[in-house]
């Protein structure tokens, strides 16, 4: 049977389960929706594209491996120094996110792929691989074209610094988000500063195409401010939404639109994450009167 044959085989819903696998997995490894999107269906023309005789006997793990590898080279030709401000992963609408179980949709929060962007590429893709999708060593050796004890070693690694120097923030509980938007809508200072760590830190990705801060806000008392004058010049628009698969909030100020979303430690919130560049919110779900203009 011919890898065409094999693929259209598969009813409509094993076609799309298998692309919402390959979208986890570009998806994680580059942080772009994009970039995933564009290596998955890449990775299904060539699997259909192949000739006569030459469908490989587990395509699945055949697709696995080429978005893999289509994706780092995506991440590899990235180019940071290019993009105005701080970069953050793209906000992605918690619906078009791959059907997976509650714990291993975990690491598709903003928080999580931020510290995965600090990760050498292959040691990026070897730990999405083995931990998301707990694949076996050795097809994780042959999709990175390494040697096991190396993809073992990049995996440990990875699993160190993202449980100690990169650890990333916990979701915010609805209590602690409660706590916070009110301080910040009543204008109270000093109730935001207590929701806030002493060394919280305002992220605000934008790439120049906005008004936004292209510098770090850090510090409790210098992102109370900055979060309550951003409320006050709010427009008086500022809605929940729903960005990988966390509470978020949708703030137009002087007509632009923002997405807010929030990182915790022991209770309180030590990040806030502003996505403002409008190109990077198209693939989020906005209450009418929101929508970005690009």
């Amino acid at each position: 049977m011919t890898a065409a044959g094999a693929l259209a085989g598969l009813d409509r819903a094993a076609v799309d389960r298998v692309r919402g696998r390959l979208l986890g997995v570009g998806y994680r490894i580059t942080g772009t929706w994009a970039d995933a999107e564009d290596a998955a269906d890449e990775a299904l023309a060539r699997l259909v594209g192949l000739e006569e005789g030459s469908a490989p006997d587990n395509p699945e793990a055949w697709l696995t491996t080429v978005t893999t590898r289509l994706c780092l080279d995506r991440l590899r030709r990235r180019r940071r120094e290019d993009y105005v401000g701080a970069w953050l992963p793209e906000p992605v609408d918690t619906a078009l996110l791959p059907s997976e179980l509650a714990e291993q949709r975990d690491d598709l929060r903003i928080a999580v792929l931020l510290a995965y962007e600090q990760l050498g590429p292959d040691e990026r893709a070897a730990f999405v691989l083995r931990e998301a999708y707990a694949l076996p060593y050795s097809e994780i050796a042959e999709a990175l074209d390494a040697a096991v004890p190396t993809v073992r070693q990049w995996v440990s690694r990875a699993r160190h610094r993202l449980d100690t120097d990169l650890r990333p923030p916990e979701r915010a509980p609805d209590a602690v988000i409660s706590r916070l938007v009110e301080a910040v809508l009543a204008g109270d200072l000093q109730q935001t500063i207590e929701v806030l760590t002493a060394d919280a830190r305002v992220v605000s990705d934008s790439d120049g195409k906005v008004n936004a801060a292209r510098r770090d806000i850090v510090g409790a008392r210098k992102c109370a401010y900055f979060l309550i004058k951003a409320a006050e010049l709010s427009d008086g628009m500022i809605a929940p939404v729903e960005v990988n698969g966390e509470f978020a909030l949708a703030v137009v100020s002087r007509g632009v639109v923002r997405v807010a979303q929030l990182g915790v430690v022991d209770g309180r919130v030590t990040r806030v994450y502003f996505h403002s560049n409008p190109a990077k919110l198209t693939r989020l779900a906005f209450p009418e009167g929101f929508e970005p203009s690009a």
